[in-house]
């Protein structure tokens, strides 16, 4: 024991030795959001509970340097002030989906959490950085995901390096700090803390007895030229050792307004899934696949894109939602395909920035569909999603240099076609309106 402590203070006893000066900046950031659900809005099912929320939250920021060194810190916190995010809806015994999000869904008696979200040490070299403690992704799936309160953040070591046109990432992560929880769990206990979903046979997923030592990352990203089109390539492989693995293929080609994006996804099983009884294990089929398309045509300071995916009847997608946002090509605000197979999804939209006067706007629409197996096909579908239809709806502004941003956001959600659907497969579904208002206010860092 005394020898990692040791390994732990290296660090500590460096930055002390080093006769550079000590540089420290400090900042906080405020965050008000409210959130509003109205459920059964046209449909059969007219009783069903609507939920809201208003958050609040203090955020503080560190970063202090000393020659190579580095060292962040970033707590992060979110209070309730009113709302019903934890109210069973009396038809079908749920409770929010979203307006849950933006506290603890591992502590729902606390109105106030307050998570250390990151605490890093990093060591600088020429051409390296080389990190460990709680810190920061942005992959496919491993992101902080900063739309929530308390967004993901991950335990461990990670090292990035510059090879010619060439930047690599690699972390191993024993914990997670899953958004919306109230602190850090091991890997295996952190995939068990979210809405469990349904396994290959209907019943409840229990996850709670995966086992896993952790996480492995990797990512390889290499910007390239073929004839008049800038390509950025990004190759990521994530392996949960004896669950499974999964690699992720992306492709960006631009030449003028035109913008062209390739996705691949494959899963494979690793060992038995994550336990020897099939039934609880995380991964119960072999292998899944995605493929994902999208074209963007800018006009002015208009991006108009479409954009198709597909996962394959091999299995479901899966990955923890709560480790971070899926940036899919398809995907739209307040949706997901995470558990999904044999399902298509067709999304057209447009989304543009402006400038008026000192204020920056941003803001776009988007509509599309998503075709999935039947509710009750538990093979396929994990969450007993039906198909749908959905409009996405946002602007944003922000002003004093970005001191001060406002976002709104609009997600209307129809069943697709003419499905008979029950009131548990509705609620936070379908035939529902989601509303987003966020403020943030964060000052310019000051220094000592």
């Amino acid at each position: 024991m005394r020898k990692i402590l040791f390994l732990w203070l290296l660090p500590v006893m460096t930055w002390g030795q080093n006769a550079s000066v000590l540089k420290v900046q400090q900042g906080v950031r405020f965050t008000s959001f409210s959130m509003t659900t109205q459920n059964g809005l046209f449909g059969p099912h007219a009783a069903l509970t609507d939920y809201y929320a208003n958050a609040v939250g203090l955020d503080y920021l560190l970063h202090a340097k000393k020659g190579k060194w580095r060292f962040d810190a970033e707590v992060y916190s979110s209070a309730l002030v009113f709302g019903n995010p934890w109210e069973l809806d009396p038809l079908t015994s749920k409770t929010s989906r979203y307006e849950g999000g933006l506290f603890a869904v591992n502590a729902k008696e606390r109105r106030v959490v307050v998570v250390p979200s990151i605490a890093e040490w990093t060591y600088l070299g020429d051409r390296f950085k080389m990190g460990f403690g709680n810190f920061a992704l942005e992959g496919t799936f491993l992101n902080m995901e900063h739309g929530r309160m308390i967004p993901s953040t991950f335990t461990g070591l990670h090292l990035d390096w510059k090879q010619g046109q060439w930047k690599y990432t690699f972390a191993a992560i024993s914990h997670v700090g899953a958004r919306s929880t109230s602190g850090f769990k091991t890997v295996a206990n952190s995939l068990a803390q979210y809405n469990p979903g349904l396994d290959t046979s209907g019943s409840r997923h229990d996850k709670s007895q995966v086992e896993t030592p952790g996480i492995l990352y990797f990512s390889g990203k290499n910007t390239h030229v073929f004839k008049q089109w800038y390509g950025s390539m990004t190759a990521e492989y994530y392996g949960l050792p004896g669950v499974f693995h999964t690699v992720v293929w992306d492709e960006k080609l631009a030449h003028n307004q035109h913008l062209i994006q390739l996705q691949y996804i494959r899963q494979e099983k690793w060992g038995n899934g994550g336990n020897a009884d099939p039934y609880l294990a995380y991964f119960q089929q072999q292998r899944s696949q995605y493929f994902g398309l999208k074209y963007s045509n800018k006009v002015g300071d208009v991006d108009y894109y479409s954009a198709i995916s597909h996962i394959d009847g091999n299995g479901k997608l899966l990955f923890p939602r709560e480790w971070g946002r899926e940036y899919l090509v398809t995907f739209q605000g307040r949706e997901r395909q995470e558990g999904m197979g044999r399902t298509t999804a067709i999304v057209f939209g447009a989304s543009g920035k402006w400038q008026q006067g000192k204020v920056g706007h941003n803001g776009g629409v988007s509509t599309g569909i998503y075709v999935r197996p039947e509710p009750g096909n538990y093979k396929y579908n994990k969450y007993a999603m039906p198909s749908n239809q959905q409009t996405n709806v946002w602007w944003g502004q922000q002003w004093k240099g970005g001191t001060h941003k406002l976002l709104a956001m609009l997600v209307y959600k129809v069943p697709l076609g003419s499905q008979t659907i029950t009131a548990g497969q509705t609620i936070n579904k379908v035939d529902m309106v989601n509303i987003n208002l966020i403020y943030r206010y964060q000052p310019r860092l000051f220094q000592k």
